[in-house]
């Protein structure tokens, strides 16, 4: 966006950044700062996009083309001023199928669920200014035991003892520069840079509204794209003000072999980020499983 070549989609991009945020939580590794966040609000510049004919001559846009620039622009601006909001990622990457859904703020607070694969489910609570906190699946558990024991017995007896440690309790986990080794920073739930990632439609944008239709339980109007290979449709509310609540998007090629497929559903608009602390008693301090501060997987399987 702002004027560079994309490589992929903007929204294609959001969700890897958005999943991103869940699995460096979700693999326990040290990849983001605790930089404090904020937001600036900004204004949408109205541009009238016009098609050259084959002759050279500028066309005026389809009345859809026009409403569905117009939508895509509001639904944008809405995103942007929210103050929270739920994002739901289903996408296939090179590492498989990811899943992920996030109620973020702009605090960087947040509560949700990551299914990276083998290993990596769960659930995260993440305090702003204070800890994050991870909690396994047993089946992830499991699967770490299952990894380890193939790796041999000392290893596996290390990772017994952890994951019996972390069995349905939240792993607490220091946020912010290591000290001393002990602390781990994780990324943070950064609303911001996920709207960043997103962009503005760009004035060589065909952006089609088409007729409304029903999804996520209520009426939307879809909103078609077709640009560099990817073909992205954005659900707004068909009613009220146009929210955005969900995108499709098919790539072909790019960094991914083959065609790759991503859903992301936005909901909870402005709804507060129920991000408390778990009782002490359902914690384990990340030290007590053995976790340094070099990034490394936290039960080194």
């Amino acid at each position: 966006m702002n004027g560079r070549p994309a490589k992929r989609g903007r929204w294609t991009r959001a969700a890897a950044l958005c999943l991103a945020m869940g699995t460096a939580v979700g693999t326990l590794t040290s990849c983001g700062s605790d930089g404090r966040v904020t937001y600036s609000g900004g204004t949408f510049e109205k541009v009238d996009r016009a098609e050259t004919t084959a002759d050279g001559d500028e066309r005026p846009a389809s009345a859809d083309e026009a409403r569905g620039r117009k939508l895509a622009l509001k639904g944008m601006e809405l995103l942007r001023s929210a103050d929270t909001v739920r994002i739901g990622v289903d996408m296939n990457t090179k590492k498989g199928r990811q899943k992920l859904s996030l109620h973020m703020d702009r605090e960087s607070n947040c509560t949700g669920t990551f299914d990276s694969g083998p290993t990596r489910r769960g659930d995260l609570i993440m305090i702003a200014g204070g800890a994050t906190y991870v909690r396994f699946t047993d089946g992830a558990l499991d699967e770490m035991r299952e990894m380890a024991a193939r790796r041999g017995p000392e290893l596996a007896e290390r990772v017994r003892e952890r994951t019996a440690l972390a069995r349905g309790k939240y792993l607490k986990i220091p946020t912010g520069p290591a000290t001393r080794g002990r602390a781990m920073p994780v990324d943070s739930c950064d609303l911001d840079k996920l709207t960043e990632k997103i962009g503005t439609p760009e004035p060589d944008e065909v952006i089609t509204a088409l007729p409304a239709t029903h999804r996520y339980g209520t009426d939307v109007t879809p909103l078609s794209e077709k640009k560099d290979g990817e073909e992205t449709t954005v659900y707004v509310a068909a009613s009220g003000e146009p929210y955005i609540l969900g995108v499709e998007a098919k790539e072909s090629g790019g960094l991914f072999s083959g065609d790759q497929t991503m859903s992301m559903r936005m909901s909870d608009y402005d709804e507060p980020v129920a991000a408390v602390a778990p009782a002490a008693g359902m914690t384990v301090d990340i030290s007590q499983v053995g976790a340094g501060g070099s990034g490394g997987s936290l039960f080194e399987v």
